[in-house]
């Protein structure tokens, strides 16, 4: 493994959408930079001697044969995508040290008995669509070209048309993968919370990803002049959006030991002028659980809670679901694997769930799939302030690379 290549090729892509001002990446799905980073890794994967293939989805697949062409082959990926001004580690820290691994190899003349398939999905976060891991489930065969059709980002714009403009780079070789397709899946991601800093550990095994439930939510007043219209005769959409916030914040609270979390991540207020009291309000709510039960209990009580206090308020409101995802379970024996390696290597591990959701939640349904967490300073993630270190990096990838030479002997099941 070389630190300072792993080091240089993490700068080389965070050059791709990085606001100056602020230091955070702004990768956003399909648009121009996020474009160019895929295009870089494509290049970089071709120069590893890679078979290199784009999907429908914009996802980079990139194939190193293995000495039996005719087994399936083990993954290892993440994505390229950001949130906006997010930090230079999400994603694309399991993307740099999936081509590291491939880098590996090839320095030290190894063939894996399986191929090894390294892969950068798209549009990951849900920032542009509200919708996450599209990149991974259209990989998976969860999202069909018709589902694209009724997804639109916040400007309106179709995905599926987003997509097309994408085809020329297409391979129609390339479908999506089905169950039996592949051996297994691995990830590497920073933690994006806490607890490995905390507990000082090296590396967090994953045995399950929480899963999130999430809504749209349009509050209508009436907008109104804010001198001339008297207090008692007032319909404040944006104080009545005030309430749900804490409302939803209360609720989650509750929950907090049950493993749920709920958050109003996104508030657009209109008209937005100081002297206008606002009569539109559209919120995004997001409420994740490591299992179903508690979740919807939290999804229940927080819609009892909008129509009591619109109800109140005299203000209308419509709530759209924008879907719901199944928590999931990884799998046990490559955990296993995981944590012989970094026993091996006397690297501190332990086994966590992931509260945030990965594209191995979509693997993990048709092949065997694992998760490598690595340390994030003080748990802060999707900010310019995200940081992680040299020597954490270079634990977690020697881990993700002593694993993936195991899964990949043709006499290991997993």
């Amino acid at each position: 493994m070389n630190t300072k290549r792993i080091s240089s090729t993490l700068e080389t892509f965070n050059q791709f959408g990085r606001n100056n001002e602020t230091g955070g990446i702004n990768r956003i799905a399909f648009t121009h930079h996020e474009r160019l980073a895929a295009l870089k890794f494509s290049m970089l994967c071709q120069q590893e001697g890679l078979n290199v293939y784009f999907d429908l989805m914009g996802n980079v697949i990139a194939r190193r044969n293995g000495k039996y062409s005719n087994l399936q082959p083990v993954l290892i990926g993440s994505h390229i995508d950001t949130v906006i001004d997010g930090g230079e580690f999400d994603g694309l820290l399991g993307v740099v040290s999936a081509l590291e691994v491939v880098r590996h190899l090839n320095d030290n003349n190894i063939e894996t008995d399986h191929p090894i398939e390294i892969i950068a999905f798209s549009a990951e976060e849900s920032t542009r669509f509200n919708q996450a891991t599209l990149g991974s489930k259209y990989f998976c065969g969860f999202l069909t070209q018709d589902a694209m059709r009724k997804i639109e980002d916040n400007d309106g714009e179709i995905l599926y048309d987003v997509v097309q403009s994408l085809k020329q780079d297409v391979s129609t070789t390339v479908l999506p993968r089905k169950q039996k397709d592949i051996k297994a899946f691995l990830e590497m991601h920073i933690e994006q919370g806490p607890i490995l800093q905390n507990k000082h550990k090296d590396i967090g095994i994953v045995t399950h990803i929480a899963a999130p439930h999430r809504f749209k939510l349009k509050l209508e007043g009436t907008t109104s002049h804010s001198g001339s219209t008297p207090m008692p005769m007032r319909r404040d959409a944006l104080t009545a959006a005030s309430e749900v916030i804490l409302a939803v914040e209360n609720i989650g609270q509750q929950f907090h030991k049950e493993g749920v979390v709920a958050t109003v991540g996104y508030a657009n207020v209109h008209p937005n002028t100081m002297n206008a009291i606002p009569g539109d309000v559209t919120l995004l709510i997001d409420v994740r659980g490591k299992t179903t039960r508690p979740r919807e209990q939290v999804v229940s009580e927080i819609q009892k809670k909008i129509s009591e206090i619109t109800t109140r308020r005299g203000i209308e409101y419509k709530l759209l679901d924008l879907g719901q995802e199944e928590p999931v379970a990884l799998n046990q024996q490559i955990a296993k694997i995981i944590e012989s390696s970094a026993s091996l290597l006397n690297i501190s591990h332990r086994y966590m769930f992931s509260g945030a959701g990965h594209d191995a939640m979509n693997l993990a349904k048709i092949c065997p799939t694992s998760m490598i967490f690595i340390p994030c300073k003080d748990g802060i993630s999707h900010s310019p302030l995200e940081s992680t270190t040299i020597e954490q990096i270079e634990k977690g990838t020697q881990v993700l690379i002593d694993t993936i030479l195991q899964v990949s002997k043709k006499e290991v099941i997993c």
